[in-house]
């Protein structure tokens, strides 16, 4: 069987964001469908209002959820399910590729419609050099820690058996940078929305099985 050091080598870097993700959901609630349908039109079309203008900062938009369906709860004296309304939701998932924008964005959508807006959730786009750099930097952090275990051992390190790589993973920087909130008539009039830095911080790691050579 073949003699390795196994090491896992790992590298951190936080970093700015390219782009943000928001989730702006819309919903309503009506005696009817058909006056839930309406309801929800009439606030769908406001909130797009305000994405129009706002479309030089947004590279995509994807629904992710458009329904009308019965509320009902269940009523224990009678022992039954009883509808008390129709609720209509649709849910909208926007791509902003300038971060310091968020929050403009974020205000203007609140004073247009009662909505309920979640994110932003910061991203790095696939081919940000940062993604090479981080990968180097576990590489080589992997190197040293093999040479520093052979060096204490009296041996060597020689060539690569085997690499395997977990992959890398991101995260806000410290607490999650995000945010979530329902307009509502009751709150201040001039409701302070701030964001935190949009930075992201990246782990790589990377696990390398290195041949042992005897010392020199």
């Amino acid at each position: 069987m073949e003699e390795l050091i196994i090491v896992r080598g790992t590298a951190t870097r936080t970093c700015a964001a390219d782009r943000g993700v928001l989730v702006v959901t819309a919903r309503v609630k009506q005696p009817s469908a058909a006056e839930s349908e309406r309801a929800l039109a009439e606030l769908t079309t406001r909130t797009d209002e305000v994405l129009d203008r706002f479309v030089s900062i947004i590279s995509g938009t994807f629904t992710v959820a458009l329904s009308i369906r019965p509320n009902s709860y269940w009523h224990p004296e009678s022992g039954r399910t009883v509808i008390d309304g129709h609720v209509g939701e649709r849910g909208v998932r926007i791509t902003i590729v300038d971060p310091a924008q968020a929050g403009s964005l974020i205000r203007a959508l609140y004073d247009a419609a009662s909505v309920e807006v979640s994110g932003p959730d910061w991203e790095l786009v696939d081919d940000n050099p940062v993604h090479a750099q981080i990968r180097r930097e576990a590489a080589r952090d992997a190197r040293q820690r093999a040479e520093q275990y052979a060096d204490g051992l009296g041996l060597s390190v020689g060539g690569v058996a085997f690499v395997r790589e977990p992959g890398i993973r991101t995260e806000p920087p410290g607490l999650a940078r995000s945010l979530s909130f329902q307009a509502d008539a009751e709150l201040a009039s001039e409701p302070t929305i701030e964001l935190s830095a949009a930075e992201i911080r990246l782990s790589a790691s990377v696990e390398v099985g290195f041949r042992i050579e005897p010392g020199r």
